[in-house]
């Protein structure tokens, strides 16, 4: 199967041909995806693979996804494309999802952990696409942030993580989407959702129309001292971290009505695609201030803010 070809020009053409070039030549960089920014080298390179491992100190048996241009052939990665796929790729894509198939014998056995099984991404950025077509190959692309640490959406966040240790690190400005994307695993004759992200369960349903399993505890959430409050509670449990000497940062829509020295309140949107487009700065600020404690007003039960929630549950 492959997806149809959309040309991007976006930035100028000895600029693209240098990372094209880097990477051709097993170099790792970072650019901006719709989701966070990426950290990506040859997915058929194992050097550039194994470089990203150790950038990220992400254990082995953790596989990398693959990001592809629009006119990529699948076939290059997996023999095992069905119909429910298809139509998830052709609906998602390009966008925040991530498929998981069965490998080809052929892919990396360093670049899956070991497994025999390949994620693949086609995103949604104007950066994104334009190095992926120019390269004209899968890139092995995950969060250009060090494991279990907050993403990156900024260009800044990647270089404070990394500073001089990749070979380029493309500024496209803050992401669009902000969170992950959603990962479902299409191997299985019942799809199954690996983690919630930028879409969501019920948009899942409605493209497959048939059973579906979220398994969504697969992936781990973010370890920072997170707490998430009740509206209608949020100022009492401000007090009561307050009265016990604590620093806190709080993530709220409602606006702040407190005022202390160890307490710095950060104004959220009422948006769910606004939330998450500056949910990781905010975080990424609070971190930065060596916030003791992180609370964050309780969101709406509703189907948009689904993959935050998933996000921000301990």
């Amino acid at each position: 199967m492959k997806i149809a070809k959309e040309k991007v020009n976006i930035m100028p053409e000895a600029q693209l041909q240098k990372l094209v070039f880097s990477l051709q030549q097993g170099g790792v960089i970072a650019f901006p995806t719709e989701t966070v920014y990426a950290l990506a080298g040859d997915a058929r390179n194992v050097s550039a693979v194994k470089r990203i491992f150790r950038l990220k100190a992400r254990p082995l048996t953790q596989p990398l996804s693959v990001l592809l241009p629009q006119n990529y052939d699948l076939a290059e990665w997996t023999n095992d494309v069905s119909p429910l796929a298809q139509r998830l790729a052709n609906y998602f894509w390009p966008g925040p999802l991530t498929l998981i198939f069965n490998k080809k014998e052929s892919v990396l056995s360093e670049l899956t952990g070991g497994g025999s099984k390949i994620g693949l991404r086609v995103p949604d950025h104007p950066i994104a696409q334009a190095i992926l077509q120019a390269f004209a190959g899968g890139l092995a692309a995950p969060s250009a942030n060090r494991s279990t640490h907050l993403s990156p959406t900024q260009s800044l966040h990647v270089r404070q993580t990394f500073a001089d240790k990749l070979d380029a690190i493309v500024d496209g400005g803050t992401c669009s989407i902000g969170i992950e994307s959603t990962i479902v695993d299409v191997s299985f004759d019942i799809p199954h959702i690996l983690r919630l992200g930028a879409i969501s369960q019920q948009a899942i349903q409605r493209v497959i129309d048939s059973e579906l399993i979220v398994d969504a505890s697969v992936f781990g959430r973010i370890r920072l001292p997170l707490r998430q409050v009740e509206r209608d509670e949020l100022e009492n449990t401000v007090y009561h971290y307050l009265n016990q000497g604590t620093s806190i940062t709080v993530l709220a829509r409602q606006p702040a009505r407190i005022s202390h020295v160890n307490l710095i309140w950060i104004p959220m949107p009422e948006e769910a695609s606004d939330y998450g487009r500056v949910l990781y700065l905010c975080l990424h600020e609070a971190k930065r201030n060596t916030t003791s404690q992180i609370l964050i007003e309780s969101l709406p039960m509703n189907e948009t803010w689904a993959g935050i929630r998933a996000l921000l549950q301990s």
